[in-house]
C-alpha cells in the first residue's frame, strides 16, 4: 500500500492524518512532542468483522452506526463502527495548513467529504465534514467522534472535564432514565458511584452523557499533570448532543481512555435501540435521520495547550470571535488565547 500519512503543521504544533481509515493519529506541540491520541489496536484487538480493514487508532470516525451492526449487517458485511473508519479514504494535496479527503461508504449507502485546516500560529485545527446520502432511500445513521488516549499522556492522573449533564452507565442500556447520574458521578452495576473525571477508578466502563441544555456548544477537555498539557475539544451541541465517555482498564492499569462526542448515547445496533424503546433519552434523539440525496455538515475544534504548575483542570470552555477562552477550576481565573483564524464556528446557524 503507498504511504497514507498527510500531516499540517505551523510553527507550534504538527497534526498527523492516516488516509487508511482517516484517523487522525498524532496532535502534538514541536516543544514537548507528547501525543494524546498515541493510540492504536492491533489486528488481533479489532473486532472479527473488521480485521480486513483499517485498525482503530487515534482520533476515528464512527460513521453509519456507534458499536456493532445488526446480525444481518455482519453477514452482508458491515464492520463495528461504520465502513469510513475501515477503508482508504482519497485526499487532494493542497498546502501544509490544509487538507481535503473523502470517503465512499458502499456498504453503509453514505458519501463523507472532509477539510482539515489548522490555524495560521496556534495548536488549533478545524475539522468541517459533510455526509451525504447515497442511497435511493433515507435512512437512521449516527456519527459519533471517536478520540481516545492513551500513554504517556494517559495516566492516573489524567483529568477529564466537559460540560456533561445527565447521563448513564451502558450496562443500564435497557432502562437508562431509571439509572441516571449526574456528571461527574457515574453509577456502577452493584450501584457504587465512581468519578469519572478521575483516570484512577479502576474500572472498565462505557458512560454516556448529555450536553448541558443550556450550553450552544458542547465541550470535553483532558489535562495531563505529567505532561503539563491541556487536549480540548469544541462543537456545535446541536451537532453532536452527547458525550461518550469509555474506559480500558487491564489488571491495575488503564489503557485507553475515549473522550467521544457524537449523535447518539446507545451502543447498539438501530433494531435493538427501536426494540428497546430508547429511540429518545433524556430528551435526546439516539440516532439521526439522512434523506435520499441529503447533504449534513458538522464540525468541531480542537486545540493543545501548555498549562502551568498548579493546574487543576476546566471548569468551562466558551469562544467568541475565535478566541478560544478556557475558565479554570483554580479561582475560577479565565486564561484567553488562541486567537484562531476559526472566526465565525461558534456563531455560525445563530450561535
Amino acid at each position: 500500500m503507498e504511504e497514507t500519512k498527510r500531516i499540517l503543521y505551523n510553527k507550534a504544533s504538527s497534526l498527523e492524518i492516516d488516509l487508511y481509515g482517516g484517523a487522525i493519529t498524532n496532535f502534538h506541540l514541536h516543544k514537548g512532542k507528547i501525543n494524546p491520541l498515541n493510540f492504536r489496536f492491533t489486528k488481533e484487538q479489532m473486532p472479527l468483522n473488521n480485521q480486513l480493514g483499517a485498525p482503530y487508532q487515534g482520533h476515528f470516525l464512527c460513521l453509519g452506526r456507534w458499536g456493532e451492526p445488526s446480525e444481518g449487517e455482519i453477514k452482508a458485511g458491515i464492520p463495528d463502527h461504520g465502513q469510513v473508519a475501515n477503508i482508504l479514504w482519497k485526499a487532494v494535496e493542497g498546502n501544509p495548513k490544509e487538507l481535503k479527503m473523502w470517503a465512499n461508504s458502499k456498504l453503509e449507502g453514505l458519501h463523507i467529504e472532509r477539510t482539515v485546516q489548522i490555524d495560521s500560529h496556534n495548536p488549533v485545527y478545524m475539522v468541517s465534514e459533510t455526509v451525504s446520502n447515497i442511497n435511493p432511500l433515507g435512512r437512521l445513521y449516527n456519527m459519533v467522534q471517536h478520540p481516545t488516549l492513551s500513554a504517556p499522556f494517559l495516566g492516573f492522573d489524567t483529568i477529564i472535564n466537559c460540560n456533561a449533564e445527565t447521563g448513564f452507565n451502558y450496562t443500564f442500556f435497557k432502562d437508562p432514565e431509571k439509572n441516571s447520574s449526574h456528571w461527574p458521578n457515574g453509577i456502577l452495576e452493584d450501584k457504587s458511584i465512581i468519578n469519572l473525571s478521575s483516570s484512577a477508578n479502576g474500572k472498565s466502563s462505557v458512560f454516556s452523557f448529555i450536553i448541558n441544555r443550556k450550553d450552544d456548544l458542547g465541550w470535553v477537555s483532558a489535562y495531563s499533570p505529567k505532561a503539563q498539557l491541556l487536549l480540548g475539544y469544541l462543537w456545535k451541541r446541536k451537532d453532536y448532543p452527547w458525550i461518550n465517555l469509555w474506559q480500558d482498564w487491564s489488571g491495575d492499569q488503564i489503557r485507553y481512555r475515549g473522550i467521544e462526542f457524537g449523535t447518539t448515547g446507545i451502543h447498539k445496533p438501530f433494531k435493538q435501540i427501536l426494540e428497546d424503546g430508547n429511540s429518545r433519552v433524556f430528551g435526546e434523539n439516539t440516532f439521526v435521520y439522512i434523506d435520499s440525496g441529503e447533504k449534513v455538515p458538522r464540525s468541531y475544534l480542537s486545540f493543545l495547550y501548555k498549562v502551568k504548575p498548579g493546574f487543576e483542570g476546566v471548569d468551562a470552555i466558551t469562544m467568541s470571535n475565535g478566541c478560544i477562552k478556557i475558565r479554570t477550576r483554580t479561582n475560577e481565573r479565565v486564561i484567553e488565547f488562541l486567537n484562531t483564524i476559526f472566526k465565525d464556528f461558534g456563531h455560525a446557524d445563530g450561535y
